[in-house]
């Protein structure tokens, strides 16, 4: 059985003068990571000019939570790199599952 994750990245943009264009590229760029990337889809990005901020969302699909969250964050920043912009406090692997939060809707109370 496999599991589908909705992953959504908040970043402030640093300097871009320019803040809906750099949405438009690198919403062409996660278009991209679509198409190379299998369980990768869905992808938006979203830009609030007044706070300076850029959101990204999308739906991973793997075997596995650690596989698509994995597969989520590699897409998501090569697609930012591929753009020009650079990551360097992007979290470790280890360091983004401790920030999953677990979807309780489907829990069964006993």
């Amino acid at each position: 059985m496999g599991v589908t994750v909705h992953a959504h990245w908040v970043f402030i943009a640093d300097g871009a003068n320019d803040l809906f264009g750099y949405c438009d590229k690198v919403m062409q760029a996660l278009l991209g990571q679509e198409r190379c990337v299998a369980g990768f889809t869905d992808s938006a990005v979203s830009a609030d000019a007044g706070r300076r901020v850029m959101e990204i969302e999308a739906d991973i699909s793997s075997d596995d939570l650690s596989h698509a969250i994995a597969e989520g964050h590699a897409a998501v920043r090569a697609a930012l790199h591929s753009v020009g912009i650079g990551t360097p406090e992007w979290p470790t692997h280890g360091e983004a599952m401790s920030l999953v939060l677990k979807d309780l809707r489907t829990e069964q109370l006993v």
